[in-house]
């Protein structure tokens, strides 16, 4: 299915939009995600940066040092209640 059947002015009717909001509810995250990860790769966020130090590697280095004082160990369960893509619950796990 196309996102834009389910908005009448390219062609949907409300009771498609309605019957299938689930389709077009993760329809359009799954679009807005790649433009996200496009624009800003796996994170959202921004740390501040030592000399010479690349943005990427600065944010690795934040969620690494979160980590630390979050005192996480091996097997314990952390759930990430964000509203990004998860990039950076999934350093600290590989950090970890």
């Amino acid at each position: 299915m196309v996102y834009e059947k389910y908005h009448v002015c390219f062609g949907g009717d409300e009771e498609t939009r309605k019957s299938n909001y689930s389709d077009m509810v993760n329809k359009y995250y799954d679009l807005a995600t790649s433009f996200y990860e496009y624009g800003w790769g796996e994170s959202f966020h921004f740390a501040h940066r030592w000399k010479g130090e690349s943005l990427r590697e600065s944010i690795k280095r934040h969620e690494h040092f979160l980590a630390l004082q979050l005192g996480l160990k091996r097997g314990m369960k952390v759930l990430d209640v964000g509203c990004g893509i998860g990039g950076p619950l999934r350093e600290i796990a590989r950090f970890r």
